[in-house]
């Protein structure tokens, strides 16, 4: 149940908001975050309606337990409609701002029309000002947000805001947060700026209730030992994401050159000791107990600045191997310019990794990129790229578009790593038969995060390889995840779903209603199911969950993958037991029946519709 039972609609086109109550009904169904956003998405954006449409609108969740001293309660929601893939789409960012988003006594907040000029929108507990931001219009991410803390000057104000890609309507721009979290895959900044939307800054002076406080202490006191007796935990606090860069590359699921190799001879330029001796301090999101993320001191001359939070092992990955780039500087630098000009950097690393491996082929030209010939190291191609982009500089211009379209219109689409359009993350799917499905499958194009079965896979708690197992375990772990993203708690203290009950045991002390793993899983489900309803009425069917045809034929011939490929066969064998489980027909269509037994018949008899189209 959402803590506060009201959300806040801002109407840029009529400058005008307007507080709601959200019926118990939903907040019981749904809970908050991830799933008041779908179950509110799907109500009220139409299936036609195009990501930067005025009708295209972005809901912001806060999650069930943010505002609390829940463990790692730091994250919200940010549901919209995506430019990248025109499906649904979900992603989320901790740090500080869903709990200044919070405070100012909402639960959601749904942001509609567009503004007709370059706009801030300030909430403040019940009040909403709108900020004329012209002067703010194509500033920095970095300067967006120190210049609106200096300005307003609320206490435990926090912004939230897009850089020039996003006002340039790139398909993977970001919305950033405390500087260096990002909301970031599928282009929610583009949504924002199609809007004249720079930025929301939020604070406020409200507390969340705690139905049951003895009850919630000793619930929290049970979480905090869970988490620090996690033997996992110890190894993210101490190096990061980045620590998982060598473990992964072991195995084989570092993407090396657009994902067309496994194995590379500088891979030891990209050792966890040279980040290591760089790393100058830990950062902590709200309410964390692990405190992963490290801030990362440039050794060298740099024009970017001397430090950044980070850079991720997805960041390391998708704009270092990925585009035959090992210098760690160089790609620190890469991430700063990201992080300044509001760019997603795994879609960036995918669409500039997609462009070199191109040119390295000699199917594009230097000239073609507006590159004299050889005089660029591959440090400033990518730098040269990734400004280009965010510009719509030149090439840049359609590579905006992201890795799919530019590829089609380059004709290199054979080349293109995506799943219904979005850019594969940093793990080669030939890695394992469990992440080739979880890409297949996810409700947003290719993640990594609704379901990461490589874990119980390295771990012997699945088979290494072949299929035994994994699809159950890919539809319950997606369910779990599902039902965790309401809650606004981070994964890496907890795990990826519900491992314990320490989850449900917070809601209901929260809340003062019963809550177990079950009843949250049910959650989940619903969830899950809701999102595939969205994309079914945009088209989608199961001729879209497939990898592309490279996976299936192309085999690396040396490293870890050698001779790995994930045949037509076995997909199509995967999606068979996929859907049977789900309950949904052989096109992937969810079944009436299914929907009705989760309590979602309301739209059980228009999914038997969208069934006989297919």
């Amino acid at each position: 149940m959402s803590p506060f039972h009201r959300l806040l609609r801002i109407n840029l086109t009529e400058r005008s908001f307007r507080q709601e109550e959200i019926p118990s009904e939903i907040e019981r169904a749904f809970v908050g975050g991830k799933g008041l956003g779908t179950a509110y998405l799907l109500t009220e954006v139409g299936a036609d309606t195009d990501p930067f449409d005025p009708g295209n609108k972005l809901f912001f969740c806060p999650g069930a337990l943010v505002g609390t001293l829940a463990p790692a309660a730091c994250r919200y929601e940010l549901v919209t409609v995506s430019p990248l893939t025109g499906l649904y789409l979900d992603c989320n960012a901790g740090g500080h701002y869903a709990t200044a988003l919070k405070a100012s006594g909402h639960d959601m907040v749904v942001v509609e029309g567009a503004a007709s000029s370059p706009t801030v929108v300030h909430v403040h507990d019940s009040e909403v000002d709108f900020l004329d931001a012209d002067e703010l219009w194509g500033c920095s991410i970095y300067e967006t947000e120190m210049t609106l803390l200096q300005r307003l000057g609320q206490p435990g104000l926090r912004v939230a805001s897009i850089g020039v890609a996003g006002e340039n309507l790139v398909r993977f721009a970001c919305i950033a947060n405390d500087f260096s979290r990002q909301a970031a895959r599928g282009g929610p900044g583009a949504v924002m700026g199609s809007k004249k939307l720079k930025a929301i800054a939020a604070s406020g002076t409200h507390a969340v209730a705690i139905a049951r406080p003895t009850e919630f202490i000793a619930a929290v006191d049970q979480a905090l030992r869970q988490i620090a007796d996690n033997p996992w935990v110890e190894g993210k606090r101490a190096h990061g994401t980045v620590g998982s860069l060598e473990p992964m590359y072991a195995v084989g699921a570092v993407p090396i050159r657009n994902f067309t190799a496994s194995e590379a001879a500088d891979m030891p330029s990209l050792a966890l000791e040279e980040f290591e001796h760089r790393f100058a301090m830990r950062f902590a999101c709200a309410m964390c107990p692990l405190s992963c993320s490290k801030g990362y001191r440039l050794l060298g001359d740099s024009s970017f600045g001397q430090g950044i939070e980070g850079p991720e092992y997805e960041t390391v990955s998708m704009l270092g191997p990925n585009c035959n780039l090992y210098d760690p500087d160089a790609i620190a630098e890469a991430n700063y310019l990201c992080n300044q000009l509001g760019l997603d950097t795994i879609s960036a690393g995918a669409t500039i990794g997609l462009v070199l491996q191109a040119l390295d082929d000699g199917l594009l030209s230097p000239a073609q990129l507006d590159w004299p010939e050889q005089s660029l190291s591959r440090a400033e191609q990518v730098a040269a790229l990734l400004e280009a982009i965010a510009k719509r500089r030149g090439i840049g211009d359609l590579l905006a578009e992201g890795a799919l379209r530019a590829a089609q219109a380059l004709d290199l689409e054979k080349l293109v790593p995506h799943v219904k359009g979005m850019e594969l993350p940093a793990y080669d799917p030939r890695v394992s038969e469990g992440m080739a499905l979880a890409f297949m499958t996810s409700d947003r194009g290719a993640c990594h995060l609704r379901t990461w079965p490589l874990g119980r896979e390295l771990s012997g708690e699945l088979p290494r390889f072949g299929t035994a197992g994994k699809v159950d375990f890919v539809v319950q772990q997606q369910n779990d995840k599902a039902a965790e993203e309401c809650l606004g708690v981070c994964q890496f203290p907890y795990g990826i779903g519900l491992l314990t009950d320490d989850l449900p045991r917070l809601l209901g002390a929260v809340t003062g209603q019963p809550w177990d793993c079950p009843a949250l899983r049910t959650v989940g489900e619903r969830i899950w199911n809701l999102s595939r309803v969205f994309n079914v009425r945009r088209g989608v069917s199961r001729r879209d969950d497939y990898l592309p045809e490279r996976f299936s034929t192309q085999v690396p011939l040396q490293g870890p993958l050698a001779g790995r490929r994930v045949p037509r066969q076995l997909q199509e064998q995967m999606l068979d037991e996929y859907y049977a489980l789900r309950g949904w027909s052989t096109h992937g269509i969810p079944l009436p029946s299914r929907l009705a037994q989760l309590g979602l018949g309301c739209i059980a008899s228009a999914s038997a519709r969208l069934e006989m189209c297919h």
